[in-house]
C-alpha cells in the first residue's frame, strides 16, 4: 500500500514512516548519540534504590524518570521531523532536570516546591470557579474546587530558583529560555518554522522538517546528561546511608 502524502493528511501520514527510515541514516551519528546516554539513564533509573521516606531524594528520582522519558519522546518527534514540537517537550524536561538537581544540592526546598505546586492548583481551581457557568458544576466538584483554592500555600519558587539551587544557571539561560522563545511559548519567533520563502513569496510548510535538528538532539543528550548525574548522586547517596543494595529491575 502506498503512503499516503503529506498534503493529503499531514503529520498523520503513514508517509512518516519513511522519513523516519531515511533521517535515522543520515544523522545516525546525533541519535546514536541521544541512545547511548538514554541506554546509560535508564540503566541507572532500574538500578536506583530511593529510600521512600526519604520525600526529596525520592522526588528527585521521579523528576530525573520524567526527565528521561520526556527526553526519548523528544527523540521520537525528531525522527518524524516534528523539530519544534520535541522541543517544546525538551524545554519540559530541562525544567525536571533542574528541579531533581536542586532538591539533591539543597533537600528543604522540597517544601517550597510543594508550595509552589499547591498554589498553581489553587490557582486552577479559583479560575475556574470564575469563569465556568454555575449549572455546569457539579455540587461535589464545587466543594472540591473550593477546598483546593482555599488550601493553596503561598509560594513562588520558580523554575529560575531551581537552576540557582541546582548550579544550572547557565543551562536555564541558554537552553530554557532559548527553548522558551523558539516552541514553548506562543511568540512570533515560534511561527518561523510555518512557512517557507519561495521564488513566488511565502507558502506554508507541510511536512516534516530537518531545521535545528541536530542542535535539538544534540540538547536533549546534554539535558539526559544531567538525568544521569542525578541518578548517580542518589545512588551513591543510597550506598553511602546503608540503604542502597545491588542492582535490580524494580527501582522502589
Amino acid at each position: 500500500m502506498a503512503s499516503e502524502d503529506f498534503s493529503e493528511k499531514g503529520f498523520l501520514s503513514s508517509s512518516v514512516f519513511v522519513h523516519k527510515k531515511d533521517v535515522r541514516h543520515r544523522y545516525s551519528d546525533a541519535f546514536s548519540q541521544c541512545e547511548e546516554i538514554s541506554d546509560i539513564a535508564h540503566q541507572l533509573l532500574l538500578s536506583a534504590d530511593a529510600d521512600p521516606s526519604d520525600t526529596p531524594t525520592l522526588t528527585a528520582f521521579l523528576f530525573c524518570e520524567r526527565t528521561l522519558r520526556t527526553c526519548q519522546a523528544a527523540i521520537r518527534l525528531c525522527e518524524l521531523g516534528l523539530i519544534q514540537e520535541a522541543q517544546i517537550l525538551l524545554r519540559t524536561a530541562f525544567e525536571t532536570s533542574f528541579h531533581a538537581q536542586a532538591l539533591l544540592v539543597k533537600p528543604e526546598i522540597f517544601r517550597l516546591l510543594d508550595a509552589q505546586s499547591e498554589k498553581e492548583e489553587a490557582k486552577h481551581a479559583r479560575d475556574m470557579l470564575a469563569h465556568i457557568p454555575e449549572d455546569q458544576i457539579s455540587d461535589d466538584d464545587r466543594l472540591l474546587l473550593l477546598a483546593m483554592r482555599d488550601t493553596g500555600k503561598a509560594g513562588n519558587f520558580s523554575v529560575f530558583e531551581s537552576a540557582r539551587v541546582a548550579g544550572m544557571l547557565e543551562h536555564y539561560a541558554v537552553a530554557y529560555r532559548g527553548l522558551s522563545a523558539l516552541a514553548g511559548h506562543a511568540t512570533f519567533r515560534s511561527l518561523d518554522r510555518s512557512f517557507l520563502k519561495g521564488e513566488e513569496g511565502f507558502e506554508l510548510r507541510i511536512g516534516p522538517s530537518e531545521d535545528q535538528l541536530v542542535f535539538t538532539l544534540s540538547l536533549t543528550a546534554q539535558c539526559i546528561g544531567f538525568a544521569v548525574r542525578s541518578l548517580k548522586c542518589i545512588i551513591q547517596s543510597s550506598l553511602a546511608s546503608g540503604h542502597g543494595s545491588s542492582p535490580r529491575s524494580n527501582p522502589i
